[in-house]
């Protein structure tokens, strides 16, 4: 199970870039503008093994 880094909020077990980049736009939109030139997986995702 993948989980938001900002925010904790379970994405799901393989969330795709779509899923992510929406929850990005709509939970997280001053982290989203600051941050335009990472991919939603960079931002948004632990990295987990």
């Amino acid at each position: 199970m993948k989980q938001c880094k900002l925010c904790g909020t379970p994405l799901g077990k393989e969330p795709t870039n779509e899923e992510l980049e929406k929850h990005w736009k709509n939970q997280h939109g001053w982290h989203w503008e600051t941050n335009k030139e990472k991919t939603p997986k960079e931002a948004l995702l632990k990295n987990t093994k």
